[in-house]
């Protein structure tokens, strides 16, 4: 019998410690989620315009009547029209309409320069000719490069030469020019175009 009350007095405690602890382990819970989030890439999108202006640069007449050893400026910007800071850099190409002449030598860029909002600074210069890509940066190769943010432009010159040693197979002939601008990520990693 005593066996009997000791045995339901430890029913009677464990279960009343049973009921505390579940008790003691009950709490509130909720869940909540959010759906429909979304990712969107930016853009890179970047023209060559009239400097100042967000009309294409295209089919200008920089120069007539050019003469050996002249020089001329061709003035145009580089609009950023992405939703990305970019990194830029260009080239400058053209031919003779005679392509027995020589398109290499007789036409160069010397030099290429930026707007810093009252002068026009250097960014490279090669009385040889610069040749292959010049930078967006303060001395124009790939390294320090400038940004140009979203809705930003990049004003920059070009001094063209017509070679002083240009003979009388070039008189009359007309040179016509490209340019090229290419933009990437500002992101170090990331390679050109």
């Amino acid at each position: 019998m005593i066996n009997k009350k000791i045995a339901l007095s430890l029913l009677s405690i464990v279960s009343a410690l049973a009921i505390v602890g579940g008790a003691t382990f009950a709490y509130f819970s909720d869940t909540a989620n959010s759906t429909n989030n979304t990712f969107t890439a930016g853009t890179l999108d970047v023209e060559i315009t009239d400097q100042n202006a967000d009309t294409p640069f295209q089919s200008e007449t920089i120069i007539s009547n050019w003469a050996p050893s002249n020089q001329t400026f061709v003035n145009f910007d580089v609009k950023n029209f992405g939703s990305l800071p970019v990194n830029l850099r260009g080239f400058a190409t053209g031919t003779w309409g005679d392509s027995g002449l020589d398109s290499q030598n007789m036409v160069k860029v010397v030099q290429v320069e930026r707007w810093d909002g009252s002068n026009w600074v250097n960014i490279q210069s090669n009385p040889s000719g610069i040749t292959g890509y010049f930078y967006w940066s303060p001395d124009g190769t790939n390294s320090a490069l400038y940004t140009l943010n979203a809705g930003d432009r990049a004003q920059l010159r070009l001094t063209v030469e017509f070679d002083a040693g240009a003979g009388n197979d070039f008189q009359g002939q007309t040179f016509t020019a490209s340019l090229q601008a290419e933009a990437k990520q500002t992101n170090d990693t990331v390679s050109w175009p």
